[in-house]
């Protein structure tokens, strides 16, 4: 076949790139489209030898036709080997691969599931930070526009419109054409983040929690950690610090939890020990207000990892009630961690809803371990923080009973 010839290695450079690739493309467009599986493979392959905008173009081509091998295709983009890596347009095949994988409309070729294909996004993400997504600033803007967007969107769909149908079908008057896919249902709408061409860059922020912490909850832990490393590959110390915080607030689970915790008190080890560094060996263009203000910065940072450290007890308690609000033995556990402070143990910091019988049976327990073997009262003279949760369980029980039980 004539076109092997162009794979060889001794085949001239006068035939081997332009003169080649002309070929392939009046092969493409003679032969029927039965054959054209024959040209594809060795096209594909010389593609890949020559690599640059060659391979892409080529690919893309390809791509249009049969979009199984987009996976392999985003590696070729993200190879060692690649003078020009594409991070951008890798990124974005993959995640309209994910999600059209969690639609149910895409099978991985190397059998892969969507959250692991969501996965490879995320590393191109955390790898590429800089090339992929947006800064702080145009975070906060497109997060705005999506919430105010949202917003008109719920205005529009509470207003009551009478649809005009006939036999319950709506007939469609105006609007631009509808694309439909193969089986004849319509084609899901045009999203620039899914368009490997478009030079737009990501919201990484409202990627990870759309398509990521909405979508695949038993996994939280690791796109949380995934969030915050993307910030931290940009440098925004304080936005992966704030992601940090909120992962481990909304966790659910000790396994989610135990993984932000760790990558959290690391990420906070490393700019304590970065900044030590550079006060045990000062830049030449450092000056003594500088070291001043990087001291000042080191302890805040040692205070709040000592704080941070001091703070996981409460914070597994936090992700065990938010699993099960109604644990009382949980609740016990939180009343024993403030200890003496009778202020913080108090019955604010308790939801509305528990298991109100067997809490009161356990204050009653714990009221009687003061001595005082009487129905606790508001007079009591134990805890505070006991009285007020004897005050607030008897009006609870007096609403719950329509009044019939004692005050």
């Amino acid at each position: 076949m004539y076109p092997s010839i162009f794979n060889h290695p001794f085949c001239p450079p006068l035939i081997s790139h332009t003169h080649a690739r002309r070929t392939y493309d009046r092969a493409l467009r003679t032969l029927p489209p039965s054959l054209h599986s024959r040209i594809w493979v060795r096209y594909l392959l010389w593609s890949e030898s020559k690599g640059g905008s060659t391979a892409v173009a080529t690919y893309r081509r390809y791509l249009a036709v049969d979009p199984s091998i987009t996976e392999h295709y985003t590696s070729l983009l993200l190879s060692s080997t690649n003078s020009e890596p594409r991070p951008l347009e890798a990124a974005k095949l993959l995640l309209s691969l994910a999600r059209k994988a969690s639609r149910g409309e895409y099978m991985s070729p190397e059998g892969k599931s969507p959250y692991q294909i969501l996965g490879d996004f995320l590393d191109i993400v955390e790898q590429f930070s800089e090339d992929v997504g947006l800064d702080v600033d145009e975070t906060v803007k497109s997060n705005n526009a999506v919430t105010e967007a949202a917003v008109e969107a719920s205005e529009v769909a509470d207003a009551a419109v009478e649809p005009a149908s006939v036999d319950g079908q709506l007939i469609r008057f105006a609007g631009g054409a509808v694309g439909v896919t193969t089986d004849g249902k319509p084609a899901h709408p045009y999203d620039e983040d899914e368009d490997p061409i478009s030079p737009r860059k990501l919201n990484i922020e409202l990627i990870v929690r759309k398509d990521g912490l909405d979508v695949y909850k038993d996994q939280a832990g690791r796109l949380w950690t995934g969030l915050a490393t993307y910030w931290i590959k940009r440098g925004e110390f304080d936005r992966a610090k704030a992601t940090f915080e909120a992962g481990i607030a909304n966790v659910l689970t000790i396994r989610d939890f135990t993984q932000i915790f760790d990558a959290y008190a690391e990420f906070t080890e490393s700019l304590i020990s970065a900044m030590m560094e550079s006060l045990a060996e000062p830049d030449e263009d450092e000056d003594e207000e500088d070291a001043k203000e990087t001291e000042k910065e080191l302890d805040t940072k040692m205070k709040e990892f000592e704080d941070l450290m001091d703070r996981r007890p409460f914070l597994v308690n936090d992700v065990l009630i938010r699993r099960n609000p109604n644990d009382v033995q949980e609740w016990e556990k939180r009343i024993a961690l403030w200890g003496d402070d009778d202020e913080k143990a108090s019955l604010s910091q308790f939801p509305e809803v528990y298991d109100i019988l067997t809490f009161y049976i356990g204050s009653r327990n714990v009221h009687e371990g003061f001595g005082n073997h009487s129905p606790p009262k508001s007079n009591d003279q134990s805890s505070p923080a006991l009285c007020q949760l004897c005050q607030v369980l008897r009006r609870r029980w007096h609403k719950w009973t329509g009044g019939s039980g004692p005050r």
